[in-house]
């Protein structure tokens, strides 16, 4: 059953990693696009952003369960599981709180879509670019660490040790 966990997270983190770089290279393109106007753009990031948390918060909740699949020292080192575990609580906190407090009223400034964006705008964007990237790199490093070799100690039989002693 460990090993099933531990595929999992792994799939998870490194699926979650990846889905989010191509959508932030996707993102940034769609409203950089100048045939673009500010409409398009606005339904295109209400369009967009529903998905990305969904995902997200799909992607972080299966790493969570695999993490507490692989919390015994068989796989892993307890203290590198709880690492992992701590990581992808974290960002899943963090994945919250983005979007309870920052992508919901930012989806309400550019609501209806094409119309005149409010001061706020550009706080609460720039808090949202940090804040993404803190996630992501916070991923980025969890399933860097679930993804390393799994080194397995093995006790040694009774007759190397003997041979070890003389």
């Amino acid at each position: 059953m460990q090993s099933v966990c531990l595929i999992l997270t792994r799939f998870c983190l490194s699926a979650w990693v990846g889905a989010a770089v191509i959508f932030v290279i996707n993102g940034v393109q769609d409203v950089t696009f100048q045939p673009f106007d500010s409409l398009v753009r606005d339904q295109l990031i209400s369009l967009h952003f529903p998905v990305y948390y969904t995902l997200e918060w799909v992607l972080l909740v299966g790493a969570f369960l695999g993490c507490l699949g692989i919390r015994s020292k068989q796989l892993l080192p307890r203290w590198k599981a709880n690492l992992i575990l701590a990581l992808v609580i974290l960002t899943l906190t963090i994945s919250l709180a983005d979007y309870f407090w920052i992508y919901q009223p930012l989806e309400s400034m550019i609501t209806p879509p094409g119309s005149p964006r409010p001061a706020q705008f550009t706080n609460y964007h720039q808090a949202s670019k940090y804040i993404n990237s803190i996630n992501i790199l916070l991923t980025f490093t969890a399933a860097i660490l679930i993804n390393l070799p799994v080194i397995r100690e093995t006790p040694a039989t009774s007759e190397e040790s003997v041979a070890n002693m003389k």
